[in-house]
C-alpha cells in the first residue's frame, strides 16, 4: 500500500513541477493585465467626471448669459 501512495506522491509532485515555471508566468502576466486595466478605469473616470463638470459648467453658465440679454 505503501508504494502505491508514494508512488502517486511522486507522480503528482513531478507533474506540478514541470508546470511550475508556467504559473509564475501566469502571475506576472495577470499583474500587467490588472493594473492596465486599473489604469484605464482610473482615466475613464476621471476623464468623465471631467466631461461632467465641463458640461455642467458650459450649461450653467449659457443660461446666465442667454437670460441676462
Amino acid at each position: 500500500m505503501k508504494t502505491i501512495w508514494t508512488g502517486r506522491i511522486v507522480e503528482a509532485a513531478g507533474k506540478y513541477g514541470e508546470n511550475a515555471p508556467m504559473a509564475a508566468v501566469c502571475c506576472n502576466t495577470c499583474r500587467t493585465c490588472v493594473t492596465t486595466n486599473i489604469v484605464g478605469i482610473v482615466t475613464a473616470g476621471v476623464a468623465g467626471a471631467g466631461y461632467a463638470v465641463a458640461n455642467f459648467a458650459r450649461r450653467r453658465f449659457t443660461k446666465s448669459v442667454t437670460e441676462s440679454t
